[in-house]
């Protein structure tokens, strides 16, 4: 269920500026995957054979879904927002913004304008905070939209390679004997000319669809692959990006890397640590 990080009491305007921004990045976030989707079932092509095209395809489409599905689950999953009806306990902290009870490491964000607990960072790719109970989608999202950008870069360069070898040649203009020119020759040749004109059209709006799209997924492969090993590392290292930022003492939240992935991933090693569903059970954070 979506839970909005801007809190109720807020005013009506600001709700629905938060619906538009949510509707936005739902439209530009099941567009622009399904138009490079479409680039690669259409144009792409494996370089392993015959044999392998169709597993591979069938493996790029799940790479599609479980990308897809990780990203909204992102986006709509309570980042780990603190409740705002909660009961002061004696001598807890509270946040001098949202007035709610700040845990600790707990953080505000400006954006959502609530305190998150265990707050990485504000992601506008998904329009909401990363932090306790959202994090693994967005780790699954970086490393399913990762994999994607890298099995449609090697589709579209085979098909490039592909493409080159077999690019049709210019029809030739029959020669005159005699000076005389053959009106069947002339018309044969003018009718492959014209084939010929047609493909071309085709052929170059391909091309550019196709360079386009390979220049996003080598962009955003590269992008996605450092954001997730950043999330990685500060997982293993039981750490959030705010952390790094206010440079706080690494050892004092050291502890083992298993236990830190377990809080995020869920117990394990499971296969459903590959799928964004809800950890079980979900730990709350580590007091500092």
């Amino acid at each position: 269920m979506f839970v909005c990080c801007v809190h109720a009491a807020c005013c009506p305007c600001l709700i629905q500026a938060e619906l538009v921004v949510f509707a936005v990045q739902l439209l530009n976030f099941s567009t622009c995957p399904q138009v490079s989707n479409f680039t690669v079932l259409r144009l792409g092509r494996w370089p392993f054979g015959e044999s392998l095209q169709r597993p591979l395809t069938i493996g790029y489409e799940a790479l599609f879904v479980l990308s897809i599905w990780s990203h909204l689950a992102c986006m709509l999953t309570d980042p780990g927002a603190c409740p705002m009806d909660m009961e002061y306990a004696e001598g807890e902290r509270h946040c001098t913004k949202c007035r709610a009870p700040k845990p600790l490491r707990a953080h505000h964000c400006s954006t959502c304008r609530r305190c998150i607990m265990k707050m990485d960072h504000h992601c506008p790719w998904v329009n909401n905070c990363v932090g306790a109970r959202n994090q693994k989608h967005f780790l699954l999202f970086l490393f399913y939209t990762a994999l994607q950008c890298v099995g449609a870069a090697l589709s579209l360069a085979n098909f490039f390679a592909d493409t080159a070898v077999m690019m049709p040649r210019r029809p030739r203009k029959p020669v005159a004997f005699l000076g005389k020119q053959d009106p069947v020759l002339e018309a044969a040749w003018r009718e492959e000319l014209k084939k010929y004109s047609e493909s071309q059209v085709r052929n170059e709006a391909d091309l550019f669809c196709c360079v386009l799209i390979f220049l996003v997924a080598i962009i955003f492969g590269l992008f996605t692959c450092i954001m997730f090993c950043d999330q990685a590392s500060n997982i293993a290292n039981n750490t959030t990006g705010i952390d790094v930022i206010k440079g706080k003492d690494k050892d004092a939240l050291q502890r083992p890397w298993r236990e830190s992935v377990q809080e995020v991933m869920g117990r394990g090693p499971s296969w459903r640590w590959f799928l964004p569903t809800p950890p079980a059970p979900l730990r709350h954070p580590q007091e500092e």
